[in-house]
């Protein structure tokens, strides 16, 4: 098997996943906790004519050690791997989101808004107002929400389900919210989530 498509499968099947939490999506997605450690879960099509489960694991796994002897033995752990039904699964955990960033590759940001516009996030276009899981009506633009309250901020370019460690306050329009602490961004451009 082609070594590229080793890593690229590898890449997308990143995953982590705290030792006690139950966060388990039924899609691909990640959970912070409120001291910036990150669970991400993968669930992906595996083609077992195409790729090979234990290259894909071995792969993988030189992948964590090289990351971690230059991050730190504990920056990322794998929890688990199965291919079941035709579908790959992979939980790993991250001890904090640069790590969840560094490894996998992504343009991913975490931090409070401040922090977001030093990093080069802009804030265009419009944000929905979200209540008790609820996304408003009215729309705002993002250089307003720039300058109220500097709130906890998610910013990246994947499509998958996120989980905060507080409550959804803003989302950008290409996010589409589930719950009080979870959204789903459906594309892969830049989205924001802000949460207090």
């Amino acid at each position: 098997m082609k070594k590229g498509c080793v890593y690229g499968l590898s890449l997308c099947l990143g995953l982590a996943l705290t030792g006690c939490s139950s966060f388990s999506p039924a899609v691909s997605g990640i959970s912070i906790d409120k001291k910036g450690a990150v669970q991400e879960f993968v669930r992906e099509s595996f083609d077992q004519s195409y790729y090979d489960k234990g290259e894909l694991e071995e792969e993988l796994d030189a992948q964590i050690k090289s990351y971690n002897d230059s991050a730190g033995a504990k920056a990322v752990k794998k929890q688990s791997f199965r291919v079941k039904d035709g579908y790959a699964q992979l939980r790993m955990t991250y001890a904090g989101t640069k790590n969840y960033a560094e490894f996998n590759h992504l343009d991913f940001y975490a931090g409070d808004i401040q922090g977001a516009v030093q990093a080069g996030y802009a804030f265009e276009g419009k944000f929905a107002q979200v209540s008790d899981g609820q996304v408003q009506e009215a729309l705002v633009w993002g250089s307003a929400i720039m300058t109220g309250k500097n709130y906890q901020t998610v910013a990246l370019r994947q499509a998958m389900l996120v989980e905060v460690p507080g409550t959804i306050k803003y989302v950008s329009e290409n996010v589409k919210v589930t719950g009080k602490s979870t959204a789903v961004v459906e594309e892969n451009e830049t989205a924001y989530i802000l949460y207090e």
